[in-house]
């Protein structure tokens, strides 16, 4: 695929690896990586959408897809687990004769490691997706964005205290969450007025419907609002109309 980037820091593991005597141990690493992204990119395509691109890090990889913000929630968990799924079918090839003992054991490990690791809920791992998704059932979206981003610092820190040894491995993996955390946060008003502009422009089909008191930030993805306003009910159309002060109205 013409959109997979490989990071120059994969190139650069893969380089030391090798000078080290580690390739083995290293590529095992990066086949494991390109078959979680794979399980991202199957359900993407099953699902309809179009990938944006793949980049491989050293211990891991981002999938970038195009959909709305507004997409439904289990479409969200199937794609987030895609990855894991993939993974746990490398647990099959384990039983096939082609591999010696030495060779199970490491893909075992690593592949169990990658696993745990992606499962954590920490920006941008997939646990941190899962974790969102579900948060989105009860709380409206700005709430699961803010909720995110404080669980992700905490875990950091966690991860940080758990995984404390003089290894360079660990302080880039680290940096890295960091970096990706930080970022997530910084495009907080950006995100959240994608999210508004978007239910304004289109017509979703939610299966809820709720009316009560409140601004927009009390918006929660799959449901449709209603606001109480004065003894008046106005849709979130109508609200989203008076953010963006757009003429025309639906």
């Amino acid at each position: 695929m013409k959109n997979i980037k490989i990071n120059s820091f994969t190139i650069y593991f893969l380089f030391i690896a090798f000078l080290c005597g580690f390739i083995k141990n290293a590529l095992i690493i990066f086949l494991i990586v390109i078959i979680h992204e794979l399980g991202h990119v199957f359900f993407i395509k099953i699902l309809g959408y179009e990938i944006e691109s793949i980049n491989i890090y050293p211990f891991g990889g981002i999938t970038k897809v195009n959909k709305d913000l507004n997409a439904p929630l289990k479409q969200e968990i199937i794609i987030a687990l895609g990855g894991i799924f993939n993974q746990i079918l490398i647990y099959l090839f384990l039983f096939m004769p082609i591999f010696s003992n030495t060779t199970k054991n490491i893909i075992f490990n690593y592949n169990t490691s990658i696993i745990m690791f992606n499962l954590l809920p920490i920006i941008p791992l997939d646990g941190s997706i899962i974790l969102s998704s579900f948060l989105a059932k009860f709380f409206p979206f700005q709430k699961v964005y803010y909720l995110n981003f404080i669980l992700s610092i905490f875990n950091i820190f966690l991860f940080f205290i758990f995984n404390y040894t003089y290894s360079l491995n660990n302080y880039l993996i680290i940096a890295f969450l960091i970096y990706k955390t930080y970022e997530y946060y910084q495009n907080k008003n950006y995100i959240y007025n994608r999210f508004l502009l978007e239910r304004y422009l289109k017509d979703y089909s939610f299966s809820k419907i709720n009316t009560r008191k409140g601004n927009l930030d009390i918006l929660k993805k799959d449901t449709y609002q209603y606001f109480k306003e004065n003894g008046k009910i106005k849709s979130e159309k109508i609200k989203l109309k008076e953010r963006f002060d757009i003429k025309h109205l639906y």
